[in-house]
């Protein structure tokens, strides 16, 4: 039946959404870690050009921390726009779950009406058939009834004739 397959997929979907969802968690934790690892790096390089090129001025700093938070920024504009893909194909794959639960309500639904018609069904009609099994029984022993006085009429007329022959005959 149609209804096995339409479960299946509708739990092939759920997992499927479970699994994005990890996915997704998984990924912003890991951004987030690298976010982290890169402004710790970021600090750790600023302090070594620091100590090796004191002379140099706050102007061309701030230039490369702009430049990487930048960067970073762009990074994670990027993880921002999967991170959206993904919750609109997980909306999608919810939104065609859901479809499939109702449809396979709905046939469920469709099936067990059309089951109950059909044993309301084999019900009268088993009833019907005892019905008819009476009136053949019924008749099957008036039809015996009646071909044994036929044959008992048959043999006492047959009686009748000799006993006629027997008394002619002498």
């Amino acid at each position: 039946m149609d209804g096995g397959r339409l479960e299946q997929q509708v739990a092939r979907v759920e997992r499927g959404i479970i699994f994005l969802k990890q996915e997704h968690l998984a990924m912003l934790t890991g951004l987030q870690l690298e976010i982290s690892h890169l402004k710790r790096r970021c600090h750790e390089l600023s302090c070594e050009l620091d100590s090796r090129f004191p002379d140099r001025n706050a102007a061309e700093e701030e230039e490369e921390l702009a430049n990487r938070c930048e960067a970073a920024e762009r990074l994670l504009e990027r993880q921002q726009c999967v991170m959206v893909t993904a919750r609109g194909e997980l909306r999608v794959g919810q939104a065609r779950a859901f479809a499939l639960g109702r449809s396979l309500k709905e046939e469920e639904r469709r099936f067990l009406e059309e089951l109950k018609r059909r044993s309301h069904k084999i019900t009268l009609l088993n009833q019907e058939l005892q019905h008819q099994n009476v009136v053949t029984t019924t008749l099957h022993h008036e039809l015996h009834v009646a071909r044994l006085k036929l044959f008992q009429q048959h043999q006492s007329a047959g009686a009748a004739a000799g006993g006629e022959e027997e008394g002619r005959g002498n």
